[in-house]
């Protein structure tokens, strides 16, 4: 068997990935990332709350589904997603070097 095969469907699929990526309602970005850094900047100043929400949304846009994107419109959210959202703000807040 060919090994160039695998190797390129790989590299398809993985080229793919961004594709599957969900789409935000409309305003929801807007007022998910307004959100954080109004709850963020108390804790780690307005600029670092800024680099921090930008990159949640970033990871957000790139990992959530368009459920779990409609899904944060809701008051109360589903405990999986909750624990996806605490996974991708902690990955922000490592690269910020943590608190304060």
């Amino acid at each position: 068997m060919d090994r160039t095969r695998p190797i390129a469907l790989a590299a398809l699929l993985m080229m793919g990935l961004p594709a599957l990526a969900g789409e935000w309602p409309p305003g929801v970005r807007d007022t998910f990332q307004k959100s954080c850094v109004n709850s963020a900047g108390q804790a780690l100043g307005q600029a670092r709350a800024q680099q921090y929400c930008e990159c949640t949304v970033r990871r957000i846009d790139r990992d959530f589904s368009s459920a779990e994107l409609a899904a944060l419109e809701k008051a109360e959210l589903p405990e999986p997603l909750v624990k996806r959202l605490q996974q991708v703000s902690g990955q922000c807040l490592n690269e910020l070097g943590g608190q304060g």
